[in-house]
């Protein structure tokens, strides 16, 4: 449960704050990106920004499942979590950001 707490944490810095503010964006900043050569391409921060949130969703009821001692719901809402996450690392296909670019073609 300490891990889902400490990336609820990053989450909730990336859902208030913006993606680029978190431990990884500074990981990234100090250590990754010296080393790329040429420029780096940037995106809109929304659709990460909202897929942060939707990650603190998730992180936030997996910590409830575990305090209120209802396992089902902790492993539910990790897994979608780790689901999300696997898309995003195995196939660079950000699932947050795609509802975030769905809910706004339905509007």
């Amino acid at each position: 449960m300490w891990v889902l707490i400490a990336q609820g944490i990053v989450f909730a810095i990336g859902a208030i704050r913006g993606p680029q503010f978190t431990p990884y964006a500074a990981i990234f900043r100090t250590v990754v990106r010296p080393r790329l050569n040429g420029e780096v391409p940037t995106e809109d921060v929304r659709p990460p920004q909202f897929a942060q949130s939707v990650g603190l969703l998730f992180a936030l009821l997996g910590i409830a499942g575990s305090v209120t001692h209802l396992p089902l719901v902790f492993i539910i809402a990790v897994s979608f979590a780790l689901a999300a996450a696997f898309l995003n690392v195995a196939f660079n296909f950000c699932l947050g950001c795609e509802i975030y670019l769905l809910l706004l073609r339905l509007k």
